[in-house]
């Protein structure tokens, strides 16, 4: 039996799924109809910008806390849900999405970082592979609904 590093297995997979794994987020983004970005369905609370507001925020709050667990302790703070429904221009939606991408590129580098003690329990009781499964999790969750939108309104 091979004697497997478990810890960058772990490392390997997060990336991957953190990436995309079979369906990549910001592929996903870059082909949804800015004009339609700002719809909000009957029924729902949230438009397709909306929602990428709200996982860009909660993204943010989990980078700091894997990035400084002793200096992040509230890691579910609120979620935050943009005000404004849709974007401005479709410059505002790609610029969005950028931003999105550049930050989910810092957490994946700090997932690879082997500096970086996946399973130390910090003050608050989590650990930095949890901020990263939570991550993954709340994000796949808000982005089916966001495919869900997108389906419904003829994006693809």
């Amino acid at each position: 039996m091979q004697n497997i590093d478990k810890e960058l297995l772990l490392r390997q997979q997060l990336v991957e799924l953190l990436e995309g794994g079979f369906a990549p987020n910001v592929i996903l983004l870059r082909e949804f109809d800015h004009k339609k970005a700002g719809i909000i369905l009957d029924g729902l609370h949230f438009s397709a910008w909306i929602l990428l507001g709200h996982i860009h925020a909660r993204q943010q709050v989990l980078y700091n806390f894997m990035r400084n667990p002793d200096g992040y302790p509230e890691v579910w703070p609120e979620g935050h849900w943009p005000e404004n429904y849709e974007p401005k221009s479709r410059q505002e939606w790609e610029t969005a999405i950028e931003s999105y991408e550049k930050d989910l590129n810092k957490v994946i580098d700090l997932v690879k970082d082997p500096k970086k003690p996946l399973f130390k329990i910090c003050k608050n009781g989590k650990t930095i592979s949890w901020a990263a499964l939570t991550l993954l999790h709340h994000t796949g969750y808000h982005i089916g609904q966001l495919k869900t939108i997108g389906r419904q309104l003829g994006v693809w």
